[in-house]
């Protein structure tokens, strides 16, 4: 694609990337194309969104709350106002994880404390979607504040993975991955402070992207630590590149580079590693997966090099356990009686710590981030499962009450993940593996923000060799 055409027509930039990728059903590509043909218009593709939200969720629990009226006049007006070019994602519909702020619509960030909530503004990633041309449908299950991997909630409850009802679909971002995977939406909002994007991605079967920060609106919370990155779902890369240049978050050097590199033999440096940063059981085909995405970019021209890791750290889950604990009073900090057990329960266990002991975890976790940037070079990729095992059975991560034993089923589960945010990568997970209860299994690469590019273009290079987007779970409601 030339430099020329980048986002000057909606028309174009999809004539790019169909050029380049095959058509999908149900996609993000197919969907806009026929808004902008005037085959559809935003409440009719709103509509039908909203249709399959309410079919699925008494099954899925993807969604925590519908627009509504909210949504049908943001649609309405899109029809009325819309004069000259419209945006690349105009009329699209989209949900928003409920972590974030959204006018008129509940947002309880699944907490008991904040049931009833209904902002009277939007957060700035959520007014910046909408200034993008989309209408958000609704707001998507999560754990309380987004601290587990796993979305289950005493307030909002359980969300189901649509390829196996008794299985987790990860988290936080867990009721997100499930509607693109169920096909309720073609894409969806996430953000990921230790893996809330990647884990449910690689348990639903979806690609998932953790952006760098600044490529979108931040968070308008207190952050903890460098704070969560936002990112996206769909069910394909093209969707995802199609996503991420209509909301900016991609320059037109950046798409013209991830195009080349998905349909080129750019020998880019891999590195895999199936080593996790602490002492837990990976499973085999956790590893499997990773190994076949090696060798298929292997096999297209990358240069693949395996390297076992040093970076395990003695501190480090107690470190991550502190910060993650004390999440809720960044939220206003509720009053532990409306909070889940869990989290109350880590929530006390970090009030028995001072100050000068939460300023040494900062520290140690600081050295931490930087040491992980010495373990691969500026111009290398990381390759690695995205979790330790498949799929975790609902409950068994928030089942003890002990919170040093929930915590460290959690990072058990995802010990591949929390890496990346400490220190400030950008990330993604793409399906490519299987396990024998037939659950989806992601790998991540992983890279300095500045790769972005190189990553969205391996990606879909993995896509090409490998593809997943005909895939439909069992729940598919699209």
């Amino acid at each position: 694609m030339t430099k020329a055409c980048f986002g000057v027509r909606a028309a174009l930039v999809q004539q790019a990337l169909a050029e380049k990728f095959p058509s999908t059903p149900g996609s993000l590509l197919e969907l806009a194309r026929r808004l902008h043909a005037g085959e559809l218009s935003p409440w009719e593709a709103s509509e039908e969104s909203l249709k399959r939200i309410r079919r699925s969720n008494e099954t899925l629990n993807c969604f925590v709350a519908t627009g509504g009226a909210v949504t049908e006049r943001h649609a309405r007006a899109l029809e009325r106002s819309m004069d000259g070019e419209r945006p690349l994602l105009w009329g699209v519909p989209v949900s928003m994880k409920d972590l974030a702020s959204t006018q008129g619509m509940p947002t309880t960030f699944s907490s008991r404390a904040f049931a009833g909530h209904v902002p009277t503004k939007d957060a700035p990633l959520a007014a910046a979607m909408k200034a993008a041309g989309m209408v958000i449908v609704g707001k998507t299950n999560t754990p309380e504040f987004g601290i587990l991997p796993t979305t289950e909630s005493e307030l909002n409850g359980i969300c189901r993975n649509p390829w196996s009802l008794d299985w987790s679909a990860g988290g936080s971002s867990g009721g997100a991955a499930a509607s693109v995977a169920a096909g309720l939406t073609a894409v969806a909002q996430g953000s990921d402070g230790a893996g809330s994007i990647r884990i449910p991605a690689s348990c639903c079967g979806v690609f998932g992207v953790v952006l760098p920060h600044g490529r979108v609106p931040t968070s308008e919370r207190v952050a903890v630590g460098r704070g969560p990155q936002d990112g996206v779902f769909g069910r394909s890369v093209a969707d995802v590149l199609y996503y991420l240049t209509g909301m900016n978050a991609i320059s037109e050097r950046e798409l013209d580079l991830a195009l080349e590199v998905a349909c080129s033999g750019r020998p880019e440096s891999v590195v895999l590693s199936c080593t996790p940063p602490i002492d837990c059981f990976v499973d085999p085909a956790c590893e499997e997966a990773a190994h076949r995405a090696a060798e298929l970019l292997g096999v297209s021209g990358c240069q693949i090099s395996e390297r076992k890791f040093e970076w395990a750290s003695e501190s480090i889950m107690n470190d991550m356990m502190l910060l993650r604990s004390v999440i809720p009073v960044s939220f206003g900090d509720p009053a532990p009686e409306l909070l889940d057990r869990s989290t109350r329960n880590a929530l006390r266990l970090s009030e028995q710590l001072c100050a000068l002991e939460l300023q040494r975890t900062h520290l140690r976790l600081h050295g931490y981030a930087q040491r992980i940037l010495t373990l691969f070079a500026e111009d290398e990729v990381l390759l690695t499962p995205v979790v330790a095992r498949p799929g975790v059975r609902h409950g068994w991560i928030t089942e003890p009450s002990d919170p040093v034993e929930v915590f460290r089923r959690a990072a058990e589960f995802a010990p591949f993940a929390a890496f990346v945010n400490l220190a400030g990568l950008c990330a993604v997970s793409v399906p490519l593996g299987w396990s024998s209860d037939g659950l989806p299994i992601g790998v991540q690469l992983a890279s300095r923000p500045g790769k972005l590019a190189s990553l969205l273009g391996l990606s879909a290079r993995l896509e090409r060799l490998a593809p997943w987007a005909h895939r439909m779970p069992t729940n598919h409601f699209g």
